[in-house]
């Protein structure tokens, strides 16, 4: 389509086209009245002696958002959705109430500025007014409270929380006097390299694992060394050894005593075996006295041990904070600049859907002498 084209045909069809735009506009003229209203009331604070707020921009950003939370604060908003009965008389939720608030700053001052948006004029002022009470009250509270009073919310939290912690030391204190855990740690290790020892003549490669405060100074701990102690696999040795020898030996007298030796290996081997069977069995009754105690109870027992000392140095520091912050920062907010009921709506504007009732007859206009324009294309075809 060109523009010729397209002219010739705006030009035939002015009046349609003056038409449409004059229903756009009558459009917008008739959706003023019928758009849902919205009204806009505010309520302005200002924290008194902002002196306070002078110096580094750190902490006055700090002491600014201090006062924000009173204001903007969800707790609030949710005791005036209830009192106002919302949900019930305009069936909006309470995710949809909260959009109605806007809190804000002004730069480089005490003042802080709350907007609120609703649908009922009489509704929007209640909103405000009750909201700026409510968040002078907390504000006043919270002096009250964490000045004046001695911070006693805070010193509670840290009494409750040293109390859980020597409960949970008191806790594993008395498992540790009714279960010998480390006694029986200590036990496991002497047993694991007993056997080691036993068996191989050496103490185990491994480090004592269950209890790390037992010292080991090798195998003279048990009142001997490797060389003079006869261990299951050196016997099993000196008998290959002398089965070996009696093989080729030939004179009767060496062949006597060699078979008398091996007489006696043979029982210090049997005796030996017995032994590690029951040294084993007292390693695996115990093992599974052991381990359950460990891993179910006494482990458990020592993570809340932690927990709760980390819980209450945590809290303890806060403490400590919340006395160095509070003090001489926490003041008293005024209303300075009180609602007030408003009158007219923000939204919708006679303008404002003037102009966009002229620009939908203008659109629409274009798509008429569009498709007029498209379609006698089609019949020239």
């Amino acid at each position: 389509m060109d523009i010729l084209n397209f002219l010739t045909i705006l030009k035939e069809k002015f009046y349609v086209v003056i038409a449409l735009t004059v229903l756009g506009i009558l459009i917008g003229f008739f959706a003023y009245f019928l758009l849902s209203p919205i009204y806009e009331t505010n309520v302005t604070f200002m924290v008194l002696e902002s002196k306070l707020l002078q110096g580094s921009m750190s902490v006055k950003g700090l002491d600014i958002d201090t006062y924000l939370n009173f204001v903007d604060n969800e707790f609030l908003y949710f005791d005036i959705y209830n009192k106002l009965n919302i949900q019930k008389k305009y069936g909006i939720d309470f995710e949809g109430f909260k959009r109605a608030f806007e809190v804000t700053t002004l730069e480089d001052s005490a003042v802080i500025k709350l907007t609120v948006t609703f649908q009922d004029s009489e509704v929007s002022y209640k909103i405000a007014k009750m909201l700026g009470d409510e968040a002078l009250a907390l504000n006043r509270n919270i002096i009250n409270q964490e000045v004046h009073s001695g911070y006693q919310f805070s010193e509670s939290q840290t009494e409750k929380t040293r109390k859980e912690m020597i409960m949970a030391r008191e806790n594993l204190g008395k498992f540790i006097q009714q279960y010998p855990i480390y006694k029986m740690a200590r036990e496991i290790d002497i047993l694991r390299n007993r056997i080691a020892l036993e068996e191989n003549g050496e103490l185990t490669a491994f480090p004592p694992i269950e209890s790390v405060n037992l010292v080991y100074r090798g195998a003279s701990s048990w009142g001997i060394t490797p060389k003079e102690f006869l261990s299951l696999a050196r016997i099993e040795s000196q008998i290959m050894q002398i089965k070996a020898k009696l093989k080729n030996e030939k004179a009767d007298n060496v062949k006597n005593s060699l078979s008398h030796h091996l007489k006696i290996l043979s029982l210090l081997l049997k005796e030996k075996k017995l032994k590690l069977k029951r040294l084993n069995e007292r390693l695996e009754a115990l093992e599974n006295t052991y381990y359950p105690l460990k891993y179910l109870e006494y482990k458990k027992l020592q993570a809340k041990v932690g927990t709760s000392e980390d819980a209450y140095e945590e809290i303890y520091k806060s403490t400590l904070k919340s006395r160095i912050t509070i003090v001489g920062k926490t003041k008293e907010m005024a209303v300075i600049a009180r609602p007030l009921k408003p009158q007219k709506p923000i939204f919708p504007k006679l303008s404002i859907t003037l102009i966009a009732g002229f620009f939908l007859g203008i659109l629409a206009a274009f798509a008429y002498v569009s498709t007029v324009a498209f379609s006698r294309k089609l019949q020239d075809a």
